[in-house]
């Protein structure tokens, strides 16, 4: 219990830029080993660096552990310094063309933290919709590298040392009644009225505030339903909301969450969100009340699986062979989704077809661009 009221009180310091409490931290119970694992596991790393930067000298890491960390938070300044260049370079590629993405989450996230070179980065996630084709032919033609691994969602390329996603479509969800109502949000909301964020002195399109709350939470759940998620996206979620409070009308927040059955799963990361990261409560776009058990439920699953589900230990190791990977990740999937099924009923009940029928969208995208590369 010590170890995890110690990391939240750092991560909440990088969070908010306050100072951690040093009453916390006597050397004799301070195990800063197992909150360096932790760290990254949750894949918040600079932002505990961030905390423990606020206590005294004499309470922070031992100097070898302080200097590998040290080392690890410059990584991640590097990592998001060369991921704001290509965001740069690409809209303005695109805007060549005649076409317009928009950014997801990653560095559009990052740009609401206090320090946003501290958030640990990933890829580039960018929405064309109906334009990804072309986006896909123009990112060929640019030098990217085709990812092996094909989705339905999007194409993934290796492009100057980064990892580009071109999304067709920018989520989904298992209910088709609530997807069918997702999907006209993201045509209205990334499409038709995106909003705008400042990358690296450039502005770029994100989805719009109201949406994009709703959005990221949807990223997040999806991820917890399927496989597991880390507190850097609860965190991503946090900022967000503190960060564009004013811009976010409370009442279309809750009618989305409402039109696509997830009310109380959004009320359980809230929960979390309250209770361990410190987001004021007036902030928080919707009701949490009676949120308390799915709260503490989540917030075990996601110390247990870490980011994305990666450092899970309850799940054995995805085996070798394409489709036996495949049968794992599927029984794996469906187990989780009988055990979390409090949090959403209605995805529940239809998570079974849908993760077929993606599994089968899967397969008819490989064959289509296998097709397509014959008769060129």
């Amino acid at each position: 219990m010590m170890l995890l009221n110690q990391f939240f009180e750092l991560v909440r310091s990088g969070l908010w830029g306050t100072a951690a409490n040093p009453a916390l931290f006597a050397r004799e119970v301070i195990n800063w080993q197992a909150l360096y694992r932790l760290s990254q596991q949750q894949t918040v790393i600079a932002l505990v660096f961030d905390g423990l930067e606020t206590l005294p000298e004499e309470l922070r890491p031992p100097r070898a552990l302080y200097m590998q960390w040290c080392a690890k938070v410059a990584q991640i300044e590097e990592a998001n310094q060369l991921l704001n260049e290509r965001v740069v370079e690409l809209f303005a590629a695109y805007k060549e063309e005649g076409i317009s993405p928009v950014l997801l989450k990653g560095q559009g996230m990052a740009a609401c933290y206090l320090r946003p070179e501290h958030r640990q980065c990933g890829d580039i996630d960018l929405y064309f919709g109906k334009q990804c084709a072309a986006a896909n032919r123009l990112m060929a033609r640019w030098g990217g590298v085709p990812e092996p691994e094909e989705s339905a969602k999007h194409k993934g390329f290796d492009y100057k040392g980064v990892i580009i996603e071109n999304h067709r479509v920018a989520s989904s969800l298992g209910n088709p009644f609530a997807d069918r109502k997702f999907q006209r949000l993201v045509s209205k909301y990334m499409s038709q009225q995106p909003g705008t964020e400042w990358v690296s002195g450039a502005p770029v399109q994100v989805p719009a505030t109201n949406f994009n709350v709703t959005y990221i939470f949807v990223h997040a759940f999806v991820h917890f339903f399927i496989s597991g998620v880390g507190l850097r996206q609860v965190c991503d979620w946090v900022r967000l909301i503190v960060q564009k409070n004013s811009e976010i009308d409370p009442v279309e927040v809750q009618q989305q969450l409402e039109e696509i059955q997830l009310t109380h799963a959004a009320a359980a990361f809230g929960y979390v969100a309250v209770k361990y990261l410190g987001l004021p409560l007036d902030k928080v776009p919707f009701s949490i009340d009676q949120a308390k058990e799915n709260g503490e439920i989540l917030l075990k699953d996601i110390l247990q699986a870490g980011n994305f589900g990666h450092h899970d230990h309850r799940v054995a190791p995805r085996p070798e062979g394409y489709w036996k990977g495949k049968w794992h990740t599927y029984k794996r999937a469906v187990k989780r989704n009988e055990e979390l099924r409090r949090f959403a009923p209605g995805e529940a009940a239809w998570f079974r077809v849908w993760l077929y029928k993606n599994t089968l969208s899967i397969q008819w995208y490989i064959v289509k661009s296998k097709l397509k590369n014959v008769f060129r």
